[in-house]
């Protein structure tokens, strides 16, 4: 019997202990939920308390004990090392960590009171991903371990949509980000997807994004399709400082923009000189 690429991704899944933040709810839990069926150990992280029902839940469905589970505020930096050093607390080390946690803009920019829901928005959607980057790699490093890092982009950061200028920017700097850790391979391979707008409860409840022309024409993604591209952005050991665009009715894209991009600015730096 051949071996499939699915058959790869699993067998450098399995036995890993992974992190996923945003694991409560939405795209965060389905990949626990599949990480767990992969015979990885798996730390859900989540400001929602419900976390630990959703532990016990998977838990339940693999017949073992595949989940831990912690409460953290990733808008708070010393959660953020929390979680990472209670994950070496309960499993000895980490293997692969899923920068999924995020949220969207209730309502334009321009038309919020403050800075409170900017604040937030960049806090958790980019400096949380940055910051857990940061210090995953130190250890990795410092280990020795192969290292694995997973950022959950968005198509919102490759469409300028005027209506949620703080989301998408977060999100065009985390793939931005990914792409300057290309060099951390071998050792360390950190990934990103961009799925379209996917059928979890942050699209689904979120008035900006159901008032989308684009939504309203081809409606929402299914979860499933985001989760097998998760799966390959982690699994696939070609994949380093790539983000894997997602969309109903096509394989996953790999992004090449930035290497032309370079290439243009490089080109126009060194021609007038």
């Amino acid at each position: 019997m051949s071996t499939t690429n699915l058959d790869t991704y699993i067998s450098n899944i399995a036995g890993k202990v992974t992190i996923v933040t945003g694991a409560a709810s939405g795209l965060g839990k389905k990949l626990s939920e599949r990480l767990a069926e992969y015979n990885a150990q798996v730390l859900l992280v989540d400001i929602n308390p419900s976390v630990s029902q959703v532990s016990q839940e998977i838990n339940d469905h693999v017949s073992r004990n595949a989940t831990s589970w912690i409460v953290c505020d990733l808008c708070n930096l010393q959660d953020i090392q929390k979680y990472l050093d209670h994950a070496i607390h309960i499993y000895g080390h980490y293997d692969i960590i899923v920068n999924n946690a995020g949220i969207a803009n209730e309502q334009s920019l321009f038309s919020q009171p403050d800075s409170t829901e900017l604040d937030r928005i960049l806090a958790l959607n980019l400096r949380a991903p940055m910051e857990a980057t940061r210090i995953a790699v130190q250890y990795f490093k410092a280990t020795g371990r192969k290292g694995t890092v997973l950022n959950t982009a968005s198509v919102g950061g490759l469409l300028p949509i005027s209506i949620m200028e703080s989301y998408g920017t977060t999100k065009a700097g985390l793939i931005f980000f990914t792409a300057t850790c290309k060099s951390l391979a071998p050792l360390i391979r950190v990934n990103a997807v961009a799925p379209y707008f996917a059928d979890t409860p942050l699209v689904a409840n979120n008035r900006l994004v159901q008032s989308y022309p684009l939504v309203q024409q081809v409606g929402l993604m299914q979860p499933e399709k985001v989760i097998k591209a998760m799966v390959k952005a982690i699994g696939d050991e070609s994949l380093a400082g790539d983000t894997l665009m997602v969309a109903m009715g096509a394989k996953p894209e790999k992004l090449t923009f930035y290497d032309s991009i370079s290439l243009h600015v490089t080109s126009y730096i060194v021609s007038g000189t």
